[in-house]
């Protein structure tokens, strides 16, 4: 039997219907609860700051997830917002700049603390508007050991210091440091911190009981930045602080004292053919523990290679003083350690925006066992 038009089209209508889901009511449609994980606060992790260049109003610091370099977390570093994690605190501090226009308009420029477990703001302090708006270097943002003090560097392009005590909430002074660049705070001595200097020298400040003052003293004169300039990153130990130079000349520094001492110096290639240099932007990483210094070394070093990317890491036997292993790396101008039991590397690849995982093997060789795109810009590295 020949059905008409109708009747094909109301077939098809209530065929259509059947296999159609139910419309949801809205008893069903309830609005999913928002909520914040947190994090344990001993949880082992990476911190990947990226300045991100190419919109730099817009920084970040990457929380990883150090055996998987899964992102866990993130928090907003503004605008080339600098980066600290202490050691021992449950915090984090962000030193930064906005502006009400994204790039113009009235610089307001603020010291941020952000809780480790949640990656929640927990306060914010004004701060003079003179921060280095710089590249991420550890130098450049440190605090006193006791934590009372926050260390910032300013340069507009005068250099100076800000101080701000934590304990009262507010900058409490502005320390001077002309010539000179970055902070190594005294381990032993809370109200003393060292800063690098141009003509050579290292320059120790005594602050005063509020932090708003500061006396100061310069150390004999132990390099020459015309010759042979230091990288501004160092590695310390306690009052310890290990520097290296463009050449590859490794410095023993002590900050234990009124004046910075150099107590050792050794180049780490003599005799090692192919003029290797260390390069990069964070060069080395430290294991006090076992006595090792890594350092990201290039091959065919000259004038101007000082931040090419490694070819190799070199583990560095700082009580023999010589090279104990070395090991091929991808291209890597980043190296950072992750302390603890079983201590691990990690490196950042700026061709591929990646930061690399190494395990450390015995001998002092290292091994790449994990590879993972972060960001865009990644400069600093920070293991907690």
């Amino acid at each position: 039997m020949r059905q008409n038009s109708r009747e094909v089209f109301a077939t098809l209508l209530l065929a259509s219907a059947a296999v159609l889901p139910t419309v949801a009511t809205a008893e069903d449609l309830r609005p999913e609860k928002v909520t914040v994980a947190r994090l344990d606060a001993a949880t082992p992790r990476i911190y990947a700051v990226d300045i991100a260049i190419n919109h730099i109003v817009d920084g970040r610091a990457y929380v990883l997830n150090p055996e998987t370099l899964e992102m866990i977390g993130l928090i907003g570093t503004g605008f080339a917002g600098q980066f600290y994690v202490p050691k021992g605190r449950d915090e984090v501090y962000v030193a930064t700049s906005y502006y009400p226009k994204l790039t113009r308009g009235d610089r307001s420029d603020w010291l941020e603390v952000y809780d480790t477990q949640t990656l929640e703001l927990k306060k914010e302090i004004r701060i003079v508007s003179r921060r280095a708006q710089a590249l991420n270097y550890r130098p450049l943002m440190q605090a006193s050991t006791d934590g009372r003090f926050m260390f910032v560097q300013n340069a507009t392009p005068a250099t100076s210091v800000t101080v701000v005590d934590m304990k009262a909430g507010k900058q409490s002074g502005e320390v001077p440091n002309p010539g000179c660049y970055g902070i190594y705070p005294a381990a032993a001595k809370p109200n003393v911190f060292s800063t690098l200097c141009g003509d050579g020298t290292m320059r120790s400040f005594t602050l005063d009981a509020k932090g708003a003052k500061a006396s100061a003293k310069a150390s004999a004169k132990f390099f020459d930045a015309d010759k042979d300039a230091l990288f501004l990153h160092a590695e310390q130990d306690g009052d310890t602080l290990w520097f290296v130079s463009f050449q590859g000349v490794v410095h023993k520094v002590s900050i234990a004292g009124e004046t910075a001492t150099v107590e050792d110096s050794f180049a780490l290639a003599k005799d090692v053919e192919g003029d290797w240099r260390p390069g990069g932007y964070q060069p080395m990483a430290l294991d006090a523990k076992a006595g090792m210094l890594y350092v990201l070394m290039h091959k065919g070093g000259a004038e101007g290679s000082h931040k090419n990317p490694a070819e190799e890491i070199w583990a560095i036997d700082l009580k023999a003083k010589k090279v104990a292993g070395r090991s091929p790396t991808q291209p890597a101008t980043t190296l950072a350690i992750l302390p603890g039991a079983k201590p691990a590397l990690f490196g950042v690849n700026p061709i591929d925006a990646a930061v690399i995982r190494y395990d450390i093997e015995a001998g002092g060789a290292v091994k790449e066992t994990k590879t993972a795109k972060v960001g865009e810009a990644v400069i600093q590295l920070e293991g907690k």
